[in-house]
């Protein structure tokens, strides 16, 4: 049964997550077989039967948020064998020399899969290693300084000696391999030296704490869209608002996969409206609010805006899809039992340029934000249907003298009729011996969206609504 590795997004348990989540409830089935901090394993039930299964992995990777490629695995290699080919400190020259030799073996293999046709093609290839941790020493020390222009020469090699008229590879910057500091290439990279093409490859070799999986790359995200997006429309907050990626994992937590061009769903927090436009994108019927006119103008004029640049027709009734309207009334504009799927980030708080002191947070979270969210809820209760998902971001402060400080999200949402449901299924997840690759107890319920020493991070949880 063919695997496939997905490399994932900065965030890699989130990435994890919502990949998991997808391949457990919409039409790709399958299962995360093995993982690191930057790919994840995936075998699917049933993809391989279909001829076309390449256009289906397209699919599956426009939806997702959080996976950069996906790439067709060819054959893996134990990390024993790794190790003795390529080991910190040489010792056994005799057993580097041989087990080199059975890689160089495997390599030739491969390669007859990577290229449709090799003799008197010229050939173009990129070789990106994905490591288990970016930081690991045997990855800066060996795998970019040894493994890397090893395998550059005798792929190169290998593909002259099976008739190659030309066979040239991809040079990363020399001061970065000297360094032992070096990212794979980008998807935006695909594109620009068209290794799509039958004459071109990136060839990816990604670790866990297992072997190495190598494989060839056949679909990647398309950053540029996103971007596009995210920093062309007309209004955009670029303080507080939430990045695309995380918008389409959320969106992709509400368990909404068929038929999403019925599927309504709102966000009453619009902003400037990152949510709705890619749910839009998406298919979605999109609905949305906010207390402050202004922002539901900007979000309808970025509505409006994308659309332009899709070449597609406006919603019937769009403008009446909007309103501004303060959270607590939301029930009064909007049919009860209406709505398929909330997905929102309610106020997360001021914009705080220095951590604040414990007691501010405290004041904050009493007078503000726990009645705003508990309005939230209980609105959510009434507008969505029964057992559909409401999907949303709370914050977690970082504090001058007392730690981080956050609202009880449970205790709120057991009032309003709502369940948890856990962000992971940790029967799906087998951890990892090494304790930075595992999942904690706490991970399977929720996960943050943070860079490091972020004052306001963001917590993204799942609740449904009870029957």
């Amino acid at each position: 049964m063919d695997k496939f590795i997905f490399v994932l997004g900065s965030n890699w348990q989130l990435s994890i997550a919502e990949l998991d989540n997808v391949l457990k409830n919409s039409e790709f089935k399958g299962k995360i077989t093995d993982y690191s901090a930057n790919i994840a394993i995936v075998e699917f039930d049933n993809l391989h039967e279909d001829r076309h299964y390449i256009n289906r992995l397209m699919e599956l990777q426009f939806i997702l948020g959080g996976t950069q490629k996906i790439c067709k695995i060819f054959d893996f290699i134990n990390i024993q064998t790794i190790h003795d080919a390529f080991p910190l400190h040489i010792e056994k020259f005799k057993l580097v020399e041989r087990t080199r030799n059975k890689i160089l073996s495997n390599l030739s293999q491969v390669l007859d899969n990577v290229f449709q046709r090799i003799k008197k093609e010229n050939l173009f290839f990129a070789t990106s290693i994905y490591p288990n941790f970016y930081d690991d020493e045997y990855y800066s020390k060996v795998l970019i300084k040894h493994f890397l222009p090893f395998l550059n020469k005798e792929i190169m090699n290998i593909l002259k000696e099976k008739g190659a008229e030309k066979s040239l590879y991809y040079k990363y910057p020399e001061e970065n391999i000297k360094s032992g500091n070096l990212n794979p290439i980008f998807p935006h990279h695909l594109i620009k030296y068209g290794l799509f093409n039958p004459d071109r490859a990136e060839i990816v070799f990604g670790f866990t704490e297992e072997g190495v999986y190598i494989a060839r790359t056949f679909t990647s995200d398309d950053p540029n869209f996103k971007k596009k997006v995210d920093e062309e429309r007309p209004f955009k907050e670029f303080k507080s608002a939430i990045s695309p990626k995380l918008a389409l994992m959320m969106l992709n937590f509400l368990n909404l996969f068929e038929e999403r061009e019925l599927k309504k769903i709102i966000d009453p927090f619009v902003g400037n409206g990152t949510i709705p436009l890619f749910a839009l994108i998406q298919d979605f019927q999109i609905y949305g609010s906010d207390i402050e006119a202004k922002k539901v103008n900007n979000t309808l004029r970025n509505i409006n805006w994308l659309i332009e640049e899709l070449e597609e027709e406006v919603p019937f009734l769009l403008r009446e899809q909007f309103k501004t309207t303060d959270v607590r009334d939301l029930s009064s504009k909007f049919d009860v039992n209406y709505f398929d799927g909330v997905c929102t980030e309610p106020s997360l708080g001021p914009f705080f340029k220095n951590k604040p002191y414990f007691s501010q947070v405290q004041e904050l979270i009493e007078t503000e934000l726990e009645p705003l969210y508990k309005a939230t809820f209980d609105e959510a209760n009434k507008i969505l249907k029964p057992n559909s998902r409401f999907v949303f971001v709370a914050p977690i402060f970082s504090t001058v003298d007392g730690g981080d400080l956050q609202l009880n999200i449970e205790k709120i949402a057991r009032k309003y009729n709502f369940k948890s449901i856990p962000i992971l299924d940790q029967n799906r997840i087998v951890n990892k011996s090494n304790i930075r690759l595992q999942f904690q107890k706490q991970h399977f319920k929720t996960l943050i969206d943070a860079k490091k020493g972020q004052i306001v991070k963001r917590k993204i949880y799942i609740y449904e609504k009870q029957g």
